[in-house]
């Protein structure tokens, strides 16, 4: 084997570096990456050598060797090359898995897990004196996140999430690690590019989360570097985990070395909106949206309330600054709440505002949302979210226009037009009582069904590119297209987070784009996985598929985009017998690993490596429910 010298930190971690290795790049490298693993009882690494392979087995010729009967002679090839991780599984037996799917050649992030046989190796970024300094891969976190987020909405706790950023154009040795160093354990850190990191909190209020994001701000990093930071809480800014990162990223451009920390909206409160992003709102629109814009534009004219019912992601919010953009109250002010948000004891009092004493904290008279856009148009964002009481003052508000503070009888009358937004299906809410029916049918005067970007993969293409030109000017990168092979990535992906994920996605990818054009490996894991999503080989009972988009969803979207057409005289119904099958399939995985899980969704979506959301609606769309006791 390949001579090593192995050097064992405070933590009893044996690492070793390659010979060979210059002694100056051991000492100056900003993020050493190496190969950790645990094996008898200890955790083990090995650093990679830039565009040096490391060919990892059971015994010679292999250079690093892990004595586990799993692992072949010669199993997997690691390589460093222009910052990047690269595996090669070397036609080994048992395989090389990632994300629960076997691989021949991967790119693997820092934080990220492989598994080699039985052997689970982390790729992980080491301080100067050979301690790891505890990345995730931004999948995991990711995930992370989405599970923190239906514990949050369960037990009414909060968590924040940071964007850290080197400020200046500096190689910032070591910034990372000052990162590290303001963190608790229970912290998670992922890298963002070279220059930039996701901070994730759990359990952490407002006051403390800014805490934390003034003392990395005050690290010293030397010369003209500085640490910007992003600061988000939930839920005031957001209700997903792809809008609460993109809330994090944009307040981090927002910071600056004078303003070093920046903060996140506030949902809790009312906000005016400020123009949307026109391509999305209607300049880059496909076949299925376009008569959908034309419906929209004849609605804004009157008065009457409309419903926005679609998927997270799918551009509710713009559509209704298009509906107001086009009616006449163009001119007055158009304000934002988000009902699932705010606090249940405070909704009546954002949207309608209190007087002074009118309950504990109330120091003041302060106007509601509905005060503030009257003459202009309230968007309700979430209304299914909205509790009794307050269905029952926004009933009265929209039958009589008129409405009474929190704490006053006296009555107000405003003239305020009502877009309301959901993605969940509130006929049926009604049906069950779990939203007034009365309400329901005064606000669905004209509902307007938003199809999800899956539905809508003439717009992929385009609205990539116009990303695309946004996040090289708002990251001063010079990207300049996309390659087809990249782009053929984009198009299979089921895109369960619609508009807004593929923003987030080109946005990442131009961050971490070394060349002027986004290739595949600029994309994440869960978009190169869709190409190979009708793959039958797994991890065996590996539980869990990395696709969040469901595996009807992706088989059916791989079916159509690669079977040759059906012979014109086939009935239409050849097909179904087949997807039947795949439904079945799906339907017994899901139950199976529920059942696995006792039932909690967030565990099964968690052995699933999908959302908990989209775990909910396949169950949903399958039928799979937990047997009555």
């Amino acid at each position: 084997m390949q001579s090593s010298e192995p050097v064992r930190d405070d933590a009893g971690t044996t690492w070793t570096l390659e010979a060979g290795v210059p002694s100056a790049l051991q000492q100056s490298a900003a993020l050493r990456i190496a190969l950790m693993w645990r094996h008898a009882g200890k955790i083990e690494t090995r650093l990679l050598s830039p565009d040096t392979p490391l060919v990892v087995g059971r015994s010679a010729p292999a250079a690093l060797w892990i004595d586990d009967r799993t692992l072949s002679r010669e199993h997997a090839r690691f390589v460093l090359s222009g910052g990047r991780v690269w595996v090669d599984d070397l036609g080994s037996k048992n395989g090389t898995f990632l994300d629960g799917r076997r691989v021949s050649r991967a790119r693997i992030a820092v934080g990220d897990e492989i598994v080699l046989g039985n052997v689970a190796l982390r790729v992980q970024a080491l301080g100067a004196g050979g301690e790891s300094l505890d990345l995730e891969g931004e999948e995991r976190l990711l995930r992370r996140v989405e599970d923190e987020l239906t514990r949050a909405r369960h037990f009414r706790r909060p968590f924040a999430l940071l964007h850290v950023r080197i400020g200046a154009a500096a190689t910032a040795e070591g910034w990372i690690k000052l990162v590290r160093a303001c963190l608790q354990p229970v912290h998670r850190v992922a890298l963002y590019g070279t220059g930039a990191a996701q901070v994730f909190l759990p359990e952490t209020g407002a006051e403390e989360a800014n805490r934390i994001a003034q003392a990395i701000a005050a690290s010293s990093i030397g010369g003209d570097a500085r640490l910007l930071v992003g600061c988000i809480v939930y839920p005031d800014a957001g209700s997903s985990a792809n809008e609460l990162f993109a809330a994090a990223r944009e307040a981090a451009r927002r910071a600056s070395p004078e303003r070093p920390v920046a903060h996140g909206p506030s949902a809790a409160a009312a906000t005016v909106l400020a123009g949307e992003d026109p391509a999305v709102g209607g300049l880059i629109a496909g076949q299925r949206m376009r008569a959908l814009l034309e419906a929209v534009k004849r609605v804004a004219a009157s008065r009457i309330p409309v419903v926005l019912h679609g998927e997270t992601g799918t551009g509710k919010e713009v559509l209704a600054r298009m509906i107001h953009e086009s009616g006449p109250r163009k001119g007055m002010r158009m304000v934002r709440v988000n009902c699932g948000a705010i606090p249940k004891d405070l909704v009546e009092s954002t949207l309608f505002g209190h007087e002074r004493g009118a309950f504990t904290g109330a120091l003041q008279q302060q106007k509601g949302v509905f005060e503030e856009a009257d003459g202009g148009t309230v968007f309700l964002d979430e209304i299914g979210e909205l509790p009794p009481a307050a269905q029952a003052a926004l009933l009265r508000v929209l039958e009589v226009g008129a409405f009474s503070r929190v704490g006053s009888s006296r009555e107000i009358e405003v003239d305020v037009r009502v877009v309301a937004a959901t993605h969940r299906d509130l006929e049926a809410m009604a049906a069950s009582g779990a939203f007034r029916e009365d309400l329901f049918y005064r606000l669905s005067g004209v509902v307007v069904d938003i199809p999800p970007l899956r539905e809508r993969r003439d717009e992929i293409e385009p609205l990539a590119r116009h990303f695309l030109r946004a996040a090289g000017e708002a990251n001063g990168r010079d990207v300049d297209g996309v390659a087809p092979e990249a782009l053929a990535l984009l198009g299979a992906y089921a895109w369960p987070g619609n508009v807004r994920e593929l923003r987030n996605v080109i946005e990442r990818a131009v961050v971490v784009a070394r060349g002027a054009i986004i290739e595949p490996e600029d994309l994440p894991p869960r978009v190169r996985a869709a190409e190979r999503a009708a793959e039958p080989e797994r991890v065996p009972n590996a539980g869990r598929a990395s696709e969040p988009g469901g595996l009807s969803t992706l088989l059916d979207s791989r079916s159509r985009s690669s079977a040759p057409p059906a012979p014109e005289e086939a009935p239409a119904e050849a097909g179904r017998p087949a997807r039947g099958k795949v439904q079945q399939y799906e339907a017994k995985l899901l139950h199976d690993t529920l059942e696995a899980a006792g039932w909690s969704r967030a565990e099964a979506a968690r052995r699933l490596g999908m959302p908990v959301r989209t775990l909910s609606y396949r169950m949903k769309v399958l039928g799979v429910k937990r047997p009555s006791c």
